[in-house]
């Protein structure tokens, strides 16, 4: 008799709880780097069904509301592996990508050598990332991580070393300020 008493707040609890689409993992697309530039951000994906999406943004958060009217997924954040600064002011998008989209605090920054939208669709993101990670084994660069960058360009010196990245993958390193 206990166990019936129970069972209309676990049937309450289980229709509050949502249980609907929003959580299924086919209903998202998640993201995986990003360019982002002065007035255009490139969005590419994990899945090699997505192809790189540029859209033409003053922000990070209007791009990637553009790019999920136009792809028909929410975009999930929290993956992303790599953030490309091509002329947006550093400071302040490192701020909001760590604090508002909430990426992952290992996640490389770097800078384009050239155009920055052409990047992604010249190499994977995941050629990109891994060129970095070599050029930091062979002690050519050290941490580039979105956490160290940005306290780099928030501490006095407000200065940071990334990785140059080109076609080629990785081609030095640049101060950014």
């Amino acid at each position: 008799m206990k166990r019936l008493r129970f069972a209309p707040v676990l049937l309450a609890a289980g229709l509050l709880t949502g249980c609907a689409s929003d959580g299924n993992v086919s209903d998202k697309s998640y993201l995986r780097a990003a360019v982002i530039g002065s007035d255009t951000v490139t969005l590419a994906f994990f899945s090699d069904e997505d192809e790189p999406v540029t859209v033409a943004a003053d922000s990070p958060e209007a791009a990637r509301t553009a790019a999920e009217l136009a792809g028909g997924h929410r975009i999930f954040t929290g993956y992303t592996e790599l953030i490309v600064l091509d002329g947006c002011d550093s400071a302040a998008t490192l701020d909001f990508m760590l604090n508002e989209w909430k990426v992952s605090p290992s996640c490389i920054v770097a800078c384009p050598a050239g155009s920055g939208a052409a990047l992604l669709s010249a190499r994977k993101p995941e050629e990109l990332e891994g060129a970095v990670k070599v050029a930091q084994a062979q002690e050519l660069l050290g941490r580039c991580d979105i956490v160290t960058v940005l306290g780099g360009l928030l501490s006095g010196d407000r200065r940071a070393e990334v990785p140059e990245l080109s076609r080629e993958g990785f081609v030095g390193k640049v101060t950014i300020e």
